[in-house]
């Protein structure tokens, strides 16, 4: 039997691409604990990373729901007991998709990136400052016009550890394209530096790193004028600013770059970009601020995941995160990566463990991984959840096909009549070293894709065999031509 691969790139990736949403959900059981669903009433979306607080538990926000739909503060514990803290009712911000920051006290401090005031007028400001104690008790440190040289839609502080919090705006100022500043306790603002266009703009809302060396790094959704796909760029206390790197607009490097940058060693950056790269999901990046370089750990190709959200550093050395989309289903993955960029997915998301995580996770006390996804989950509105990723998690592989009728359906015992193009793809968790065998050959990647247009009638059987801790995990798909 005859097939041939040899398709117009063009024609390939859009069928590729097109299956991705298509494919059945599959995923390992156990392993990942789902710490409380949101129903909307408590809560809806949550898009900020959790921050542990001195007395253990975690706290957070979602971007929507609550009484007037405007988000809500909450807190979880380990064992995942719940407790909704304040709902926001615009006067104090809205849509707060930025994370807290604990501070020594047990008090929080936050961010809202937009703001209203009561009906009937309703006017709109461009977001707050605020603290927030254990118990829900809200403070507003800082109020920004819908206008002005402030900016507009602060995003995640960091702790100066000069008694001021750093942070980002991102838009407006003076020149439009977001702020950095820093805040007092008492609410007093110094806008340290504005974005012109020929510098870039937007910067990325999950806040400043504080680097080794006492400065402060960040990310810009858009480079300088415009022409390329983000930067990288550091700023001092004193406002001393320089664009350290940008990534190139024909996307090599990835786009629009996404989380916090995690330090690790000093000098050593790892980050995120939620588009382009080789395979058109993204990548993830490492940045060396001596030489102002960045070399791509791993691209993704929709199918391993998609759009990272950020990284994290783990006890163990390695590096985890999330990607808002991709594996098997297209609902998010969660995985770990080696410094020197050998990843691995730990985890292909189904809808009851929450889906479409929009911020990186964070390490527990407890050594135990805790995250957010915006969607999905028993009441449909996102979870909170924990994983313990030091200990042995399931192996999964699916494998499934895809063919040009209505809905990418490949029914009736019959496919697709020769000459008409279908698609194989798979995805797989904790494991690697897969191997093609059947109407294909060689190895593959951990997730992946291809277009096949068959030359002769027949039955074509796709075998991929992969390592996993405990032995071998197979899947097979056939195909109907005739």
């Amino acid at each position: 039997m005859k097939s041939s691969t040899s398709q117009p790139a063009g024609q390939a990736w859009r069928r590729c691409v097109a299956a991705l949403a298509l494919l059945p959900a599959c995923c390992a059981a156990g392993g990942l604990t789902v710490l409380h669903a949101f129903d909307g009433n408590d809560g809806a979306s949550p898009q900020a990373p959790l921050v542990q607080g001195t007395d253990g538990r975690y706290y957070g926000t979602t971007a929507n729901g609550g009484a007037a739909h405007d988000g809500t503060a909450f807190s979880v514990g380990a064992d995942g007991s719940f407790r909704s803290l304040l709902a926001f009712d615009g006067s104090d911000g809205s849509d707060p998709y930025a994370a807290l920051v604990a501070r020594t006290d047990g008090s929080l401090v936050g961010s809202a990136p937009l703001g209203h005031y009561p009906l009937p007028s309703r006017p709109s400001f461009g977001g707050v400052v605020y603290t927030l104690t254990p118990q829900g008790a809200l403070q507003t440190l800082r109020r920004f016009p819908a206008r002005g040289p402030d900016g507009q839609a602060p995003g995640a502080l960091v702790d100066g550890g000069d008694g001021y919090w750093y942070g980002t705006m991102t838009y407006g100022g003076a020149g439009g394209g977001g702020t950095v500043f820093k805040i007092a306790p008492d609410g007093s603002l110094a806008t340290l530096h504005a974005f012109m266009p020929d510098e870039g703009a937007t910067p990325v809302g999950d806040g400043l790193t504080r680097g080794s060396d006492g400065n402060f790094y960040g990310l810009l959704r858009t480079g300088p004028a415009f022409a390329y796909n983000g930067a990288i760029f550091m700023i001092t206390p004193a406002g001393a600013f320089s664009v350290l790197h940008t990534f190139p607009l024909d996307g090599s490097e990835g786009g629009v770059p996404a989380g916090r940058l995690i330090e690790t060693p000093p000098g050593t950056f790892y980050g995120a970009a939620q588009a382009a790269g080789s395979g058109g999901g993204g990548t993830l990046f490492r940045f060396d601020a001596a030489h102002r370089s960045v070399t791509t750990l791993h691209a993704y190709n929709r199918y391993d995941g998609d759009a990272p959200t950020g990284v994290v550093s783990g006890p163990d050395g390695q590096l985890y995160g999330m990607t808002q989309g991709g594996g098997t289903a297209g609902l998010g993955t969660i995985f770990r990566i080696t410094p020197n960029g050998q990843l691995t997915v730990l985890r292909l998301l189904q809808t009851g463990d929450g889906t479409g995580p929009r911020a990186a996770p964070v390490f527990g006390s407890d050594g135990r991984l805790y995250g957010t996804t915006a969607q999905g989950g028993a009441g449909n509105a996102g979870t909170l959840f924990s994983l313990d990723v030091l200990d042995a998690q399931p192996p999964a592989l699916t494998m499934t096909k895809t063919c040009p009728t209505e809905f990418d359906r490949c029914d009736g015992p019959i496919n697709v009549p020769v000459g008409v193009p279908y698609s194989v793809q798979w995805s797989s968790a904790n494991l690697d070293g897969c191997m093609a065998s059947g109407a294909w050959s060689g190895p593959r990647t951990i997730g992946g894709c291809i277009d096949v247009t068959p030359l002769q009638r027949g039955l074509y059987t796709y075998r991929l065999t992969c390592r996993g801790a405990a032995g071998p995990v197979s899947a097979s798909v056939t195909v109907s031509v005739g």
